[in-house]
């Protein structure tokens, strides 16, 4: 895409999404569960989200019916669109979003517990409303939280979204070339959170670790963080119990300094959240290319257990060299 299209389409989408902020900061909490589940279910209807939808529910579940699949699909993108909205709505009302979810004490004390330890961060999957995660713990707690995000293409839509994910007092790094700005908050006294289930290439620090049975290239930044800074590592997010939410949180099996390798420790945060996931697959985020990347090095027999849409990795997926070059 051109960047005179990007510039002249940029404005516009921001334009439309300042609508729909506005509405949404407008509706009552219980009509925008509302909106988003016929926002979901309209989704759903649509080929390309659906099919991507279910292959990857099938990769994951391959012992449920199709209805199943279908159904679980339907109600992720319900969940997904629902997650949208209430981050519009909860900027800067998080109070209200305390008072409505249970649990919270659990995500209190780990935290504090590990003040005088270090330090903390607080992995959360794409499950539930990921994003009110960070909002409730750091208002139970009053520590404040450094959040790790990737930024979005539209500048403008990118700084509406910061605005939302700061409005509680938590700060915003950048996935590129976060190191600094982490080391700077755990310095500062800020813990840290952030997101982990998303494909990292090779060339960029991301190491293939088993999910659902298939290889997924995963970020290993977190875990090289933390080894080499011994900052604490808890798995946790917050997921939808009924009309409120439920905070979560799942500590490693080992200390940090235990781990002997970066992949080990990426391959217990994965598995962790394959057990939450299985526990709650409405909830999880399937609308994502996540087995996009099929290992260079895998034997045909697992190659063909990938979805639809994946690809063997090309050299470029390993070496900047070979991306230069094409």
């Amino acid at each position: 895409m051109s960047i005179k299209f990007k510039k002249i389409r940029y404005p516009f989408e921001y334009a439309a999404v300042l609508v729909v902020r506005a509405v949404v900061r407008a509706m009552p909490l219980g009509f925008i569960a509302f909106v988003g589940r016929m926002a979901g279910a309209l989704i759903f209807m649509l080929p390309p989200f659906r099919r991507l939808t279910c292959a990857n529910l099938r990769i994951a579940f391959p012992e449920k019916s199709e209805c199943e699949i279908r159904g679980i699909a339907r109600e992720s993108l319900q969940n997904v669109s629902r997650t949208v909205l209430e981050l519009f709505w909860f900027s800067g009302r998080q109070e209200y979003l305390h008072r409505i979810t249970s649990n919270n004490q659990l995500g209190v004390d780990i935290t504090r517990k590990y003040m005088g330890d270090g330090g903390l961060i607080w992995i959360s999957p794409h499950i539930g409303n990921w994003e009110l995660a960070a909002f409730n713990v750091s208002h139970g707690t009053k520590i404040p939280f450094a959040v790790v995000v990737r930024a979005q293409q539209n500048p403008f839509i990118n700084k509406l979204i910061v605005e939302s994910r700061s409005s509680g007092g938590n700060r915003i790094i950048f996935e590129k070339g976060a190191v600094k700005g982490m080391i700077k908050a755990i310095r500062d006294g800020c813990f840290l959170a952030t997101l982990i289930d998303q494909n990292t290439k090779a060339r960029d620090g991301g190491i293939f670790v088993d999910f659902f049975g298939l290889p997924v290239p995963t970020s290993r930044s977190i875990a090289f963080f933390a080894r080499r800074m011994n900052v604490n590592l808890a798995v946790g997010g917050c997921l939808r119990d009924g009309s409120g939410y439920r905070m979560f949180c799942v500590e490693l099996p080992r200390r940090i300094a235990e781990y002997g390798s970066d992949e080990e420790l990426v391959q217990d945060i994965m598995k962790i959240t394959e057990d939450v996931v299985r526990s709650h697959p409405e909830q999880y985020l399937w609308l994502y290319k996540r087995w996009q990347y099929i290992p260079a090095e895998a034997p045909e027999e697992v190659a063909v257990k990938f979805p639809y849409y994946a690809a063997r990795a090309a050299p470029r997926f390993y070496d900047n060299a070979a991306k230069k070059k094409v």
